[in-house]
Order: structure tokens, then C-alpha cells, then sequence
């Protein structure tokens, strides 16, 4: 299928900024490109080098110059303001087929459901990726919520802290936090009224794909039907 040319707005000047407000500007952009979702706090902090009482600190000063907001209640709710420019920046997207849902609570049966399509950035969707539509609340602190869409990068292997689609038992699949520890695995909600999934070496396992984008924007259906 052929790439589409996307228009994206170009960055909000950062006059006026102390460096330390620069550079977790650019960390928050940075991230979003690369993972196609917010950062949290700590996401902010690690990359760079800092206590997140200081990336906190750091955020908020931001806030208050209109530099960004964010939501309440939810970890990745770090949103730029980036107005619309004169001088837009021209990207690529391909089209990444929904495959059909994925629970973000208890495992669901895994059918293949074919329903339609996103446009997705090149710059996020490297490699084969597809889409599933989560079913559940438990991913609710990772900022993905009941009906969201992910975007998921095949792959058999993660490292600990990415969030996962895995399939359980050849036939049950899991949208979790993925944590590989020296006698099990666990599969870890963003949810505290959940429980974490441990999975002892015994039972089957397999990492479908690491969720690389969150999408919450009406969908394209192939049957031109729409969803929020």
C-alpha cells in the first residue's frame, strides 16, 4: 500500500526556558516520537539523570509557562502545546491492519478479527506492527484504557518494564507489564485492583509483541463504520 504524507505541527519556540526546561522539552518530545505515547515522571527522570522530584518540579514550571499540560490521575498524561506553524514538518505513515481485541484485565480467547485499519507513522511503526482494541481497566495507570487502541511491534523477547501482548495456555492473550524474574515470569497491571499474573516456567508462554503506541482517535473501519 502506498505512503501517505502526514502533516505534523512544528515545535512551540522555547524562548525564555532555563536549559534544564529545554532539555526535558526535548526528552518529552523525543520520547513521543520514538513510542508514540506520553512519558511518565520517572521515564522523564531517568532519561535525564535526575530524582523525579526534580523532573516533577521541572514539569510544573512548564505547566505554568503553557508549555505543556496534564491530566489528572493518570501516569502518562504529559501533554505539549505545539501550535500549528507556517512551516509544517511532512512525514510518512503506512497502514497497520486491527487485528481484534486484547484484555487489559483478565486473559480473553485470542480470535483473529480483521476489522480495519490506522495510519501510522513510519517513524513509530518499524517493522511488522499490528493493532488490537483493549478490553479492560487494568492498564489504566500506563495511560491505556478501556476500548483504546494499541499499536504493537511483533516480537518474541522484552525486556523488563515494557508493556506486552502475551499469549497464555496457546490461546488466551494479555495486554501486561512484562517482568522476567529468576524462577517465573509476571505479567503486572497498571492497576492495583488486579492482581499479577505469575507464570511459572511450565506454563505456556509467548510474547506476541511489545505495545509500541496508544491510539485513542476514531479508527477507520473496513466497513467505513467509525469508533472512539
Amino acid at each position: 500500500m502506498t505512503k501517505d504524507a502526514h502533516m505534523k505541527p512544528g515545535p512551540k519556540p522555547t524562548v525564555g526556558l532555563t536549559q534544564a526546561q529545554r532539555e526535558t522539552m526535548r526528552v518529552i518530545r523525543q520520547y513521543q516520537q520514538q513510542h508514540g505515547m506520553s512519558p511518565t515522571v520517572r521515564d522523564v527522570a531517568d532519561a535525564r539523570g535526575i530524582k523525579s522530584s526534580s523532573a516533577i518540579e521541572i514539569i510544573q514550571q512548564l505547566e505554568s509557562k503553557g508549555h505543556l499540560k496534564r491530566g489528572k490521575g493518570k501516569a502518562r498524561a504529559i501533554e505539549l502545546i505545539e501550535p500549528v506553524t507556517s512551516m509544517p514538518v511532512i512525514s510518512q505513515v503506512v497502514p497497520v491492519e486491527i487485528l481484534g481485541q486484547v484484555a487489559a484485565g483478565h486473559p480473553i480467547l485470542a480470535i483473529e478479527d480483521r476489522r480495519g485499519e490506522f495510519l501510522v507513522d513510519t517513524t513509530i511503526a518499524r517493522g511488522h506492527c499490528f493493532a488490537l482494541e483493549i478490553t479492560g481497566d487494568s492498564m489504566i495507570d500506563a495511560g491505556i484504557d478501556d476500548r483504546d487502541f494499541v499499536i504493537v511491534r511483533s516480537q518474541e523477547t522484552a525486556i523488563n518494564g515494557e508493556v506486552v501482548i502475551a499469549l497464555l495456555d496457546d490461546d488466551e492473550a494479555t495486554c501486561k507489564t512484562f517482568y522476567k524474574l529468576d524462577r517465573h515470569i509476571e505479567l503486572k497491571p497498571e492497576n492495583k485492583a488486579y492482581p499479577v499474573i505469575v507464570v511459572p516456567p511450565e506454563r505456556p508462554f509467548k510474547i506476541l509483541g511489545k505495545v509500541i503506541a496508544i491510539r485513542k482517535t476514531e479508527v477507520k473501519y473496513a466497513n467505513g463504520s467509525g469508533n472512539n
